[in-house]
């Protein structure tokens, strides 16, 4: 075999492993990602937490979102997002605060467009809830 057959060779096997890797590293995201869509979200019962401020957090992938959420009278005043990454859809996920204000509980709908961060902030927000349970 020639020494330009070789290399060419080695070229190939060199772009099949690394495609391979890229693959499989693909392939992990996805299921951590499907993870998260499908996580579930547990109802809080505000009239068992008592008045605060709550941080809570939920990791996912290489970030951690981090939320403040405001407890009055058992009623969620406000929900702080300290920890967001920053993209369209991750800005419009930070809608679903507004949500569970208005609806008073932490199990709503998921932005559409933005689940899986929606998904994120919610469980943060279960998590700071839930330091307030009496």
């Amino acid at each position: 075999m020639m020494q330009g057959e070789m290399m060419s060779k080695s070229k190939l096997i060199t772009q099949i492993i690394l495609c391979m890797i890229s693959l499989f590293l693909m392939s992990c995201k996805s299921s951590e990602h499907d993870k998260v869509r499908n996580m579930q979200i547990n109802t809080v019962d505000l009239s068992r937490v008592k008045d605060g401020n709550y941080r809570g957090d939920y990791s996912y992938g290489n970030f951690t979102y981090v939320v403040e959420v405001v407890v009055r009278s058992n009623r969620i005043e406000a929900i702080d997002i300290l920890e967001n990454r920053d993209s369209k859809y991750t800005k419009m996920a930070e809608a679903v605060a507004d949500k569970v204000i208005d609806r008073q509980q932490n199990n709503v709908d998921v932005i559409s467009g933005a689940t899986t961060t929606s998904k994120a902030l919610l469980k943060a927000i279960e998590n700071a809830l839930n330091k307030g349970i009496r």
